[in-house]
């Protein structure tokens, strides 16, 4: 019996002395109480202190701590710009100007937060600064994309079109179609024979049919603006429309340019008499009889032409229309026949 009591494996013990300066506690216990403690402070720490939500990739910025989210996007921002910098044709300074020199393929466009706007900016050359970049910062209502301010010295446009700037040089005109899209495109000279810059502008549809046979079929549209009203009252109005009546019948000669050469060099501004003008046409060598009835049938055709001019609402010539519904300048006419050559081979 003795033997087997010792043969038995002593369990372990466990010593907890008291903690008499503790209110009788022992340590035991007062560790448990301490780690609750310590448990119940963590929980109601979670409960205060959320964790917080780091934000990544926040396209158009912060706006009270969460990512901007606004109503359009930079696409439709420099859609509304474009839309917003052709309006500018109509503006009677050289402003006017703006739509065709801008570089629209090279616009920087940010959305402000704070502000709620887009701010588009838009290089430009100016031909009368040496053709030197500037810019143009336009503001945008983040609501509806309306123009709020220029950030240039100017004025707003007037009104607000759906013309668009789609490249330099090039102003699309809203919904105007109605034409062939394949080579070769149609081109316009539109142009008024009393308008600054008439004879340089059939100087250079002369070379575009040099440049591009192939590729456009450019005609010849003469109407008569406040250019040649001015002189309504002093020369009468029929003296002063034959000059647009002699042009448009020698480009019936397919002779326009070595005409309007000729009598550019007798042209003072003023309306030049019938005899001048056609003796002038015989020593181009036009042929005096197709001239003559061509001369007496113009008035009818040439009101037809107004009505091209009207429909695409021409504010001033001279102004080329490429392919229907692109508006440039002499100055800018190859870029838009380029844009125009390059959105054909992408269809």
């Amino acid at each position: 019996m003795t033997e087997q009591k010792s043969s038995r494996k002593r369990e372990p013990v466990f010593i907890v002395k008291p903690a008499l300066k503790h209110g009788g506690l022992d340590y035991l216990h007062i560790s448990l109480i301490a780690l609750v403690v310590i448990l119940v402070a963590l929980a109601f720490t979670l409960a205060y202190f959320k964790p917080a939500t780091l934000l990544q990739g926040c396209q158009y910025g912060l706006v009270n701590g969460t990512c901007a989210a606004p109503q359009y996007n930079s696409t439709q921002a420099l859609g509304a710009a474009e839309r917003i910098l052709a309006s500018y044709v109509y503006i009677n300074t050289s402003l006017s100007l703006l739509p065709y020199y801008s570089q629209t393929n090279k616009a920087n466009v940010s959305f402000v937060p704070s502000s709620n706007m887009w701010m588009v900016d838009i290089p430009y050359v100016d031909p009368l600064a040496n053709n030197s970049v500037f810019h143009i910062t336009l503001l945008l209502s983040g609501k509806n994309l309306t123009l709020v301010r220029p950030l240039i010295e100017t004025i707003s446009p007037p009104r607000r079109t759906n013309n668009s700037v789609v490249s330099f040089g090039t102003v699309q005109i809203y919904g105007k179609t109605f034409c062939q899209t394949k080579a070769p495109f149609p081109v316009y000279l539109v142009v008024d024979p009393y308008a600054p810059g008439v004879f340089a502008g059939l100087a250079k549809a002369y070379n575009l049919t040099q440049a591009y046979q192939k590729e456009l079929n450019l005609s010849y549209y003469f109407v008569f603006t406040n250019y040649s009203s001015k002189w309504y009252a002093g020369y009468g109005i029929q003296q002063t429309q034959l000059l647009g009546e002699y042009l448009y019948c020698s480009a019936q000669q397919n002779d326009v340019f070595g005409y309007a050469d000729n009598v550019s060099k007798i042209y003072d501004g003023r309306p030049i008499s019938n005899q001048t003008l056609y003796q002038t046409a015989v020593g181009s060598g036009l042929n005096p009889g197709v001239l003559k009835s061509c001369i007496a049938n113009s008035t009818t055709v040439l009101s037809y032409q107004a009505q091209l001019a009207k429909f695409y609402n021409i504010q001033f010539t001279p102004q080329f229309i490429v392919d229907c519904k692109y508006s440039s300048i002499p100055q800018t006419v190859e870029s838009a026949i380029n844009y125009t050559q390059s959105q054909l081979n992408v269809s």
